[in-house]
């Protein structure tokens, strides 16, 4: 973590399972250099059973920052907890829609976008085998314009849903911010950094209602759940025809001051030697600029 001036601060947040042997290595590092360790839910269910390594990330990490509805569930038992999500942190300064330039061509217009993942672990973490029967529905009974980014390769084409590969960042702040709401149908996401950037670009959302982050978002100013195919069609009618406000709600609860907020107000209880800061900042580990990296600063 840093300062909002860039100053680097003790403390590291553990973001994923330690697994490779350079992650090791840079724990090591880190415990040497004097860091203390906080976790942040960041992959899947992590720290929960089942999406950890053989690690005690209760002895590690002093304090946590979680997506979960029921923490007890997924985090140890002992140390402070705060529910502030990574996803918190995304600025609406910079996803702002008059901010967004990047042309966009007809063809990436839609009513409804989903931002999928073609790695394995992605499609899980979207919940492809839902989206897709979602989605197929959605164009089969409403005629709404249905994009997929960064479809699966084994996606097969159904009338009505354009799939496309990944988008360079811009491209896809464009695509969000033209679209009429985003549809999450996740449920192994704990921080969804696309709804919060759909919030930002004023796009209502339609998440489910089981996803394990993000769900802090939904509410009447910001989109609705959806439970599954069966009411999908209903909620995504209902939500395209009322009035929100996602962009002002999101910035009036998040970003990077009020979630820096939370962050350093947890950890100063826990070490006095903090400077009294307004907000603390989260940067990745300087100490390893190669993709991969086990904590965030």
């Amino acid at each position: 973590m840093t300062t909002p001036r860039g100053g680097v601060l003790p403390w590291v947040l553990v973001r994923a399972p330690v697994v490779t042997r350079a992650h090791h290595v840079r724990l090591g590092d880190l415990v040497r250099e004097g860091c203390r360790f906080a976790g942040v839910t960041s992959y899947l269910g992590f720290p929960g059973e089942g999406f950890r390594d053989e690690r005690d990330y209760g002895l590690l990490c002093e304090a946590w920052l979680h997506c979960f509805r029921d923490p007890d569930r997924f985090l140890p038992g002992d140390g402070p907890r705060r529910l502030v999500s990574e996803s918190d942190f995304t600025d609406p300064l910079r996803v702002d829609p008059r901010r967004v330039t990047a042309a966009l061509p007809r063809d990436l217009r839609a009513d409804v976008v989903h931002v999928s993942g073609r790695d394995p672990w992605k499609q899980e973490a979207k919940n492809w085998p839902l989206a897709a029967r979602c989605l197929r529905r959605l164009a089969r009974e409403t005629g709404l314009r249905v994009l997929v980014v960064d479809a699966p390769s084994t996606a097969q084409t159904v009338p009505g849903v354009r799939l496309i590969g990944p988008l360079p960042w811009p491209l896809l702040l464009a695509v969000l911010g033209a679209a009429r709401c985003l549809f999450v149908p996740a449920v192994l996401d704990p921080s969804p950094r696309v709804l919060a950037e759909a919030l930002c670009l004023g796009v209502p959302v339609v998440v489910n209602r089981a996803v394990l982050g993000g769900w802090h978002y939904v509410n009447p100013f910001t989109g609705a759940f959806f439970d599954g195919e069966d009411d999908v069609v209903t909620v995504v009618e209902d939500v395209l025809g009322r009035s929100h406000r996602p962009r002002a709600w999101f910035t009036a609860h998040h970003g990077p001051a009020r979630a820096g907020a939370r962050v350093h107000a947890l950890l100063r209880g826990l070490d006095a030697s903090l400077p009294d800061l307004t907000h603390v900042l989260l940067t990745a580990d300087r100490g390893e600029p190669h993709a991969g990296r086990p904590g965030t600063r």
